[in-house]
């Protein structure tokens, strides 16, 4: 299953946000199925983080991303892909996911593709 910030509970387009991103779609890789979830650590990146975690998730993709979520993830075994910073909808993530076009971050390209965003956006859920 992969995680996808959301910014709506009825969005299907990925959020800029992550950490603070107010919603989660956990896609089924392989039945392109999807539920919504209310992000339960909404406004703290680690507590998202663990919250993902929590999900039995395998895997998540993002616009922004900064290094200590990513960190997190790493150690905890979870796979981590860039959009690119591209808006993909879900859909467009689910074909990606299919024909293994997902760009996977690592080690040796985390540091040109993770950027928490936070100077350019602002966290839209309701918490802290």
């Amino acid at each position: 299953m992969i995680a996808i910030p959301l910014d709506k509970e009825e969005s299907t387009v990925i959020s800029k946000l992550y950490g603070n991103s107010p919603y989660f779609a956990f896609l089924n890789e392989d039945t392109g199925t999807f539920k919504v979830v209310e992000n339960k650590g909404c406004g703290d990146g680690i507590e998202t983080a663990k919250f993902i975690s929590e999900q039995k998730t395998d895997s998540t993709i993002f616009y922004h991303m900064g290094e200590g979520i990513y960190n997190f993830f790493q150690e905890n075994g979870l796979k981590v892909y860039s959009c690119v910073k591209s808006y993909l909808s879900i859909d467009e993530i689910y074909l990606q996911v299919l024909e293994q076009k997902c760009k996977e971050v690592t080690k040796s390209n985390s540091s040109t593709l993770l950027d928490s965003g936070t100077a350019s956006c602002t966290c839209s859920c309701s918490s802290k």
